[in-house]
């Protein structure tokens, strides 16, 4: 089981890092020594997007705290490497557990990013 989630774990860092499907089997293939193709990697990737969007759209429930962050990472867009800004927004619960409730990239931490991403956590 734990060899199974950290698969699922690497084929979605992958995913995110922009890996092609292929990519994603050949390395597969050499880390697990079974062959996948590229058709079972892009059926994983679909599973993940659906997992991401059921947790996108999840009830947040109430929170006691509300903590808002942006950091700057380095991205590719349009074939060039930019900073974009990453904001995050962390809540606790009544039970005192913190919750990431949601997480944005955009250009910058204007007050229409900010707008956007909380309008999008409702």
């Amino acid at each position: 089981m734990r060899s199974e989630r950290a698969l699922k774990l690497a084929l979605a860092e992958m995913y995110v890092q922009g890996v092609s499907t292929r990519k994603v089997a050949a390395i597969t293939e050499q880390l697990c020594g079974f062959e996948v193709t590229s058709m079972q990697v892009s059926r994983a990737t679909v599973e993940l997007d659906e997992q991401l969007s059921q947790w996108r759209e999840r009830p947040l429930g109430q929170m006691t705290y509300l903590y808002l962050d942006a950091r700057y990472e380095k991205v590719r867009l349009d074939g060039q490497v930019r900073s974009a800004a990453v904001l995050l927004a962390v809540g606790v619960n009544l039970e005192g557990k913190r919750e990431v409730l949601g997480v944005s990239v955009s250009l910058s931490e204007q007050e229409a990013h900010w707008r956007r991403f909380l309008q999008s956590l409702v």
